[in-house]
């Protein structure tokens, strides 16, 4: 199936605590890759973690380094030989934001590899954002990707801003196009009112975008056939509105077609809130994939965070069988969430023509 989706795609685009005193190892040395026969795949997001396997009368908890918490799907023979060990596996979430319950595909105990060679770091342009805190519907958050309004190129620099949520004024899907017309990739906007969305130095922005990229390391470059094969993890991305709008539109010739999001109040608000928290999960270990896990699918999960549930995008065209292409696509979702009923007619374009009109006035920076 993934290698129809691949030509398709190609085509269209033509709580516990550890009880181990020591982690020192943990992650010593990068986590080698599965063998060539695979356990069925039944879930669509992969990840590779180490950790600590707590055995308790109701669940198996695995304690990671990163300090992230799972919930093992394993047999319990399985899961008693393995209790109060670290061990390294591969397993599957349903979704990148089910962040409790990993299905286990296999499981070995970790034997650190003295000779094993430590990976590049990432890429400067990538950081995860952090939340710092939350009070009466306001978010701080730091590692957010700035970019001034005068800026002549792209430094990739970050700021730590605060988003009034009770000031959202819209949530957009958005289609970064490349010449000739080819829709790329995929955002999400959520434009503020003014003074919805402030850095620590008093500068304001009409928004922030979230971008679902492969967290790519120096040294390597993005392919989309790469992408299938477990070559990159994931990060979400948060940047202020210049940061992404002048990196297309003025320091290259993309454009962006913006669709406006079409939820209540209270499911915009929802989805905001929901998306700066995701976007701050720590996502090393957790795996890119070209239609499963990508810039675009991980954005209609988000949205059905903003829809009752009868009014959700189904994921799965055949469940656990066949990924819904027209989710996962980013030329085909706004049309296919436009018949829905979920995302209305294209709003606006930003080009390299017009960028300057979205800008904030000289005075007024």
């Amino acid at each position: 199936m993934d290698k129809r989706l691949c030509l398709a795609l190609l085509l269209s685009l033509s709580a516990a605590g550890a009880r181990a005193a020591d982690f020192d190892e943990l992650y010593a040395a990068p986590l080698p890759a599965p063998g060539s026969v695979l356990p069925e795949d039944r879930h669509a997001v992969t990840y590779s973690l180490r950790g600590l396997v707590t055995v308790y009368p109701d669940k198996t908890v695995l304690n990671t380094e990163y300090g992230r918490v799972f919930i093992l799907e394993l047999s319990k023979e399985e899961a008693a030989a393995y209790d109060d060990h670290i061990v390294e596996l591969w397993g599957k979430a349903e979704a990148s934001d089910d962040l409790d319950t990993i299905k286990v595909s296999s499981i070995k105990e970790y034997i650190p590899d003295p000779a094993a060679v430590i990976p590049p770091p990432r890429k400067g342009k990538f950081k995860p954002a952090k939340v710092l805190g939350e009070a009466d519907g306001v978010l701080s958050v730091a590692n957010m990707r700035w970019l001034g309004p005068e800026a002549q190129s792209h430094d990739f620099s970050w700021a730590t801003a605060t988003i009034h949520l009770g000031l959202l004024k819209e949530i957009y899907f958005v289609t970064k196009v490349q010449p000739p017309g080819i829709a790329g990739h995929s955002l999400l906007f959520y434009e503020f009112e003014d003074g919805g969305f402030i850095d620590s130095e008093g500068r304001k922005s009409k928004g922030f975008f979230l971008s679902v990229e492969a967290y790519a390391r120096e040294g390597q470059s993005y392919s989309l056939l790469a992408g299938f094969k477990k070559t990159y993890n994931i990060i979400w991305l948060l940047t202020n509105f210049e940061d992404y709008a002048m990196q297309a539109a003025a320091f290259s010739d993309n454009w962006m077609n913006f669709y406006p999001l079409l939820a209540d109040r209270e499911g915009k608000l929802k989805m905001a809130r929901d998306t700066v928290l995701l976007a701050a999960v720590n996502r090393e270990d957790e795996w890119y994939h070209s239609t499963r896990n990508n810039c675009t699918n991980n954005l209609v999960t988000m949205i059905n965070h903003s829809l009752p549930e009868d009014r959700r995008v189904k994921m799965w065209t055949i469940p656990h069988l066949i990924y819904n292409f027209y989710a996962t696509t980013p030329p085909m979702v706004p049309g296919y969430l436009g018949r829905k009923g979920v995302l209305g007619p294209k709003a606006f374009t930003i080009d390299t023509g017009n960028y300057r009109d979205f800008l904030p006035p000289p005075a007024a920076r």
